[in-house]
């Protein structure tokens, strides 16, 4: 059972491999554009985007480590107070898109006389 466990890590390591370095020369071949990962719609940098990025990637690799470490014992615990977290996060996020959006002025339509 322990051999197909490594062979089952080791493919699933090898396909995650793949999986980036495709993605890493799609972004070198200019496939995949990255102006607006963490900017807004005119380019200037979002700090709600660059908010939900960094903290998502704390995240997503702090769960790898917990899940990948010797010491795990199936699938951990999540706390809580990190999905609060990431809540708080992404409404963060959507309330700045909100706003965002919010600041346009619509065009004024002329008023008929009546």
């Amino acid at each position: 059972m322990d051999a197909l466990r490594v062979v089952v890590g080791w493919l699933t390591l090898g396909l995650v491999g793949l999986l980036g370095v495709f993605v890493v020369w799609s972004i070198y071949s200019g496939r995949i554009d990255l102006k607006y990962v963490i900017g807004d719609k005119d380019g200037d940098a979002s700090m709600g985007r660059f908010q939900v990025l960094v903290f998502t990637f704390v995240v997503a690799l702090s769960f790898l480590y917990f899940v990948t470490s010797p010491e795990a014992a199936g699938f951990p615990e999540i706390p809580a107070s990190v999905l609060t977290l990431l809540g708080i996060s992404g409404s963060a996020f959507l309330v700045s898109k909100g706003l965002d959006g919010s600041s346009e002025i619509p065009p004024k339509t002329p008023q008929s006389p009546a």
